[in-house]
């Protein structure tokens, strides 16, 4: 029984809220992309630059936190996590706030805000693959690895939910709300961190030493890289193409993708929590489907000459992006023994940062050259990469059998 609570503990003031705040400030930046240009005097494809320079230090360093939370516990890793996400977020905040306000020049403002971002990188993003170990370690039922996972995944769809929702409003009382507003929430997390542990949690670190021998199977990261890239290239740009489509200036474009990204993560949250747990048992039907709701999403943004229908594209993509992330981990944890998926949760979420970064920077000098252009391009790059990779994702059986109440 106190196993049970610590462990609830934890999650609820901790992990998920933790999790969900991390995804809250990805969001607001992804969204205040305009805005971003308009007081730090980037281009868009300084802009792709700084984001993918921060995705690329996180696809870098995540395996190293799959190793430093074998080595000193989980809880202790999470710990170290948020003491450098609260800093590097109030810098971040910072930054913007004395270029807006003509206190600091704005060159020396991005420097500032690379350095933040670089930091922020290394060390948030690494709390979602080590979240997703301890669920995987703790899941006794093969059946219930996958609407687990869905579970988790939705605290970080939350998160971006209510980023994407809240930074028009936020814009209302100041330019810098948005950036300001994770920095109470991180503090709070950091604040129970340390006054709370969970046994369940110092449990995998015995569990997480892995065979260092263990090969992970291509065909799911080659999914996941493919998938990330394409998400990055139009979350990227898709306060761009609203500013030229709809002939809005800086801040309409970023109110309105913050509006249109909220659905996009509606989406993705009504697949993760009601669609998952009722499709589970047609893994493969979902991968496949929801690969081709991917191309399919972009294909129509391609070409989407209104609001609704840009809306309509970016709910589709949302909503199949999250089916095909959850259903290629499963695919991928299931094809390894118990030992190697904290590794293998690491090592996963480094290919899909890999893929943000290489997205990012696709989208920040594709966008130059042309919107329509650089989309269409991710649309074909979903179709033979996602479409096709999911095909032989789901062909490939599983070398161990799938985790047993005696593994963990």
């Amino acid at each position: 029984m106190r196993l049970l609570w610590c462990r609830f503990l934890f999650k609820l003031l901790v992990i998920m809220p933790s999790i969900a705040t991390s995804a809250f400030h990805q969001a607001c930046l992804m969204v205040m992309v305009p805005l971003l240009q308009e007081v730090f005097h980037l281009s868009l494809s300084e802009i792709g630059m700084v984001v993918g320079m921060g995705l690329m230090a996180t696809a870098i360093s995540v395996p190293a936190w799959g190793h430093l939370a074998a080595s000193i516990g989980s809880v202790y890793a999470i710990r170290v996590i948020l003491c450098f996400a609260l800093l590097s977020v109030s810098a971040i905040a910072l930054s913007f706030v004395l270029v807006n306000s003509s206190l600091l020049l704005p060159h020396y403002g991005v420097v500032m805000l690379v350095v933040a971002r670089l930091v922020y990188s290394v060390m948030a993003p690494a709390l979602l693959p080590i979240a997703q170990a301890i669920i995987v370690q703790n899941t006794q039922e093969p059946a219930q690895v996958l609407p687990s996972i869905g579970r988790l995944n939705s605290m970080s769809g939350l998160g971006r939910l209510a980023g994407n929702a809240m930074v028009a409003p936020l814009l209302f009382v100041s330019k810098s709300a948005p950036l300001i507003a994770p920095i109470p929430i991180y503090a709070i997390c950091t604040f129970f961190a340390f006054r709370h542990s969970s046994p369940a949690i110092a449990k995998v670190k015995e569990g997480c030493k892995s065979d260092k021998q263990t090969t992970f199977a291509k065909r799911p990261l080659l999914v996941a890289f493919s998938l990330q890239m394409c998400l990055s290239i139009t979350y990227v740009l898709l306060g761009p193409l609203l500013k030229e489509r709809l002939q809005l200036d800086a801040l309409q474009a970023t109110g309105l993708a913050s509006y249109c990204l909220t659905a996009a993560v509606l989406g993705g949250l009504f697949a993760q929590m009601g669609l998952l747990p009722v499709l589970r048992a047609s893994k493969s039907a979902i991968q496949i489907a929801s690969a081709i709701g991917v191309a399919a999403g972009l294909s129509l943004l391609c070409i989407a000459p209104t609001l609704s229908t840009i809306v309509a594209s970016v709910t589709v993509i949302g909503a199949s992006a999250a089916l095909l992330s959850a259903t290629n981990s499963v695919y991928m944890f299931n094809m390894l023994p118990a030992a190697s998926k904290t590794k293998a949760s690491t090592y996963l979420s480094s290919i899909q940062f890999t893929g943000l970064a290489t997205g990012s920077l696709l989208g920040g000098f594709g966008g130059e050259w042309g919107l329509t252009h650089t989309l269409t391009i991710a649309a074909l790059l979903a179709i033979v990469l996602c479409v096709g990779g999911s095909r032989f994702v789901i062909s490939q059986k599983p070398v161990t059998p799938p985790l047993r109440p005696s593994d963990i």
